[in-house]
């Protein structure tokens, strides 16, 4: 699963680039493309003792590209799956208002200096300290899941959190 994310972050890379990046918005259930893709990494986050929560607030059925939140949300919890360690958290919420639906992943790990929250989102950008050091990775994924919620008329952003990394997808589906 993890090189055939590998594989599709490339590929969506590179179609970035030439600019041919496309949604294919269909009605669907953002809640249930959530629980699928978080279903897709329960046996490694549990492997890991990390624990999982999701809270679905997106109770009727919205305009939305189903492959583009699945790739967003992978390479987030792709990375919780490479940084947190077992007693670890994730918790994702979702909310739907005014045609935008918003979802917020937050985890328990070990969070992202603050000198680094600027650049995390570049291409090809890994920040190498005693936890990212001998973590495979290429340094797209975060780059590619604001891409993609870009082209979904939201936004990719990381919020301030206490504890952990916290960050925010939102999604235009009024559409």
């Amino acid at each position: 699963q993890r090189l055939s994310r590998l594989i599709g972050n490339v590929l969506t890379f590179n179609r970035g680039r030439r600019q041919a990046l496309q949604l294919n918005r269909r009605s669907g259930d953002v809640d249930d493309t959530i629980r699928t893709v978080l279903a897709n990494f329960a046996p490694s986050l549990a492997a890991k003792g990390i624990e999982s929560r999701f809270e679905g607030g997106v109770t009727e059925p919205t305009q939305f590209d189903a492959d583009a939140l699945e790739q967003i949300l992978g390479n987030l919890l792709s990375n919780v799956e490479k940084y947190c360690r077992s007693g670890d958290a994730v918790a994702i919420t979702s909310s739907h208002s005014d045609g935008l639906v918003e979802i917020v992943l937050h985890d328990t790990g070990p969070g992202i200096d603050p000198s680094e929250r600027t650049r995390i989102f570049e291409p090809f950008y890994r920040s190498s300290n005693n936890l990212t050091d001998g973590v495979a990775g290429t340094g797209i994924g975060l780059s590619i899941a604001r891409d993609l919620a870009r082209l979904h008329g939201g936004d990719l952003s990381l919020l301030p959190a206490e504890r952990g990394a916290k960050f925010r997808v939102t999604l235009d589906v009024s559409s």
